[in-house]
């Protein structure tokens, strides 16, 4: 290489340097893009809160028969699950239902448990097959009951229950393939509040009011007017269940929920008020600053 083009590379790369470094000395907000300094405005977390106590109750069964027949096991389980509806028929009670989930057909026995060294028994004979039917009690219009009334009408539902025949908090078998994670356990009743929509209303707008109080504590301090909302989004909604990592078995294919569709209500496992809490990040717009501020408070 000569020295003319090693001179001149050298030259190059100062002059890319000097530009490099003005970039960097430059303030800023002193671009053309500077216009609006208060551009982005001031960003909240406002929170708001408002109770109830539930409205309803829920309570799990399970019916299920078995046979090797599969023409005995269908009358077996229709008889059982007749002997359940029925027996809440005879309550009387306007206020309580009985719901039907989806039906599993599956083999009867104590699935294999690889971790115990356990060896499954030889199959002789025929496979006995197993109809199980999950079903729900629904019981509403208890908001305004006492908790000794409340007591009293849940023994009668869950002796009501165990003694038709059906087993109590669905079912309970282990299944060693099935590793969930993120699972909550309701105990045998779930207190349901589900009506809450004015009270939805209130913990809005205690949250708005929540996020402009901060913002314009934050504008006070900085010398500048409060502007108007200019941009919301919602972080915690009532009644919608955060998202947990979805249930996988042991071999990567996941595994089944239950067949129930999303609905928008809050549970709780204790009849007491329910809180109903949002959260939102809310974006003020700044004014200019305060005139006195500018001409020295004439």
């Amino acid at each position: 290489m000569s020295r003319s083009n090693f001179a001149v590379i050298v030259l190059a790369a100062l002059a890319l340097t000097g530009v490099t470094d003005l970039a960097r000395a430059q303030p800023p907000g002193s671009g053309a893009g500077a216009a609006n300094p208060n551009l982005e405005g001031f960003t909240v977390a406002g929170k708001g809160a408002a109770g109830a106590r539930p409205n309803r109750l829920e309570i799990d069964l399970e019916v299920s028969a078995a046979s090797e027949m599969t023409a005995d096991v269908i009358v077996k389980y229709r008889d059982a699950k007749k002997r359940i509806q029925e027996a809440f028929t005879a309550l009387k009670l306007g206020n309580v239902t009985v719901e039907e989930r989806a039906l599993a057909v599956d083999q009867k026995g104590q699935a294999f448990n690889p971790y115990m060294m356990d060896m499954p028994a030889a199959r002789r004979g025929k496979v006995e097959v197993q109809l199980t039917r999950k079903l729900v009690i629904h019981c509403a219009n208890i908001r305004e009951m006492d908790e000794e009334a409340l007591l009293q009408l849940v023994a009668r539902l869950l002796d009501v229950a165990q003694d038709a025949g059906a087993k109590v908090g669905g079912s309970t078998e282990f299944n060693p393939y099935a590793y969930r994670y993120g699972s909550q356990n309701h105990g045998l009743v779930r207190f349901i509040l589900d009506d809450f929509d004015a009270l939805q209303e209130k913990a809005y707008q205690a949250a708005i009011d929540d996020s402009r109080a901060r913002a314009g504590r934050l504008a006070k301090l900085s010398g500048v007017e409060l502007g108007p909302v200019a941009g919301v989004r919602e972080v915690l909604v009532p009644g919608e269940k955060p998202q947990q990592a979805p249930s996988m078995s042991f071999y990567g294919s996941p595994a089944t929920e239950e067949d129930e569709m999303p609905r928008k209500r809050i549970e709780s496992a204790r009849f007491q008020e329910i809180p109903i809490r949002v959260e939102l990040q809310v974006r003020f717009a700044a004014a200019s600053p305060k005139a006195q501020g500018r001409d020295g408070g004439r």
